[in-house]
């Protein structure tokens, strides 16, 4: 079951310390701009495993896995 957009972005947006509530995010938007970092990538990968019930495996994780919302979706399909 692929995960919606909307359902990606309710987990990582409280993790944009650079987004504000009425800000729009894209899929393809930087999330490194929007304000994530290294510390709350891991915070985001404990949230993401929690809320769709999926083992991120290290071998999926790329530099490139928390770039944009888009990204996060493919790892979620890639990790169940």
């Amino acid at each position: 079951m692929t995960q919606s957009l909307s359902e990606v972005e309710a987990v990582v947006r409280p993790h944009l310390k650079l987004l504000s509530p009425e800000d729009t995010l894209t899929p393809e938007q930087s999330l490194g701009e929007a304000g994530l970092d290294s510390m709350a990538s891991i915070d985001l990968l404990l949230d993401l495993e929690e809320r769709f019930g999926v083992t991120i495996d290290d071998d999926n994780l790329t530099e490139n896995s928390f770039a944009t919302l888009a990204e996060i979706q493919n790892l979620i399909e890639l990790s169940r």
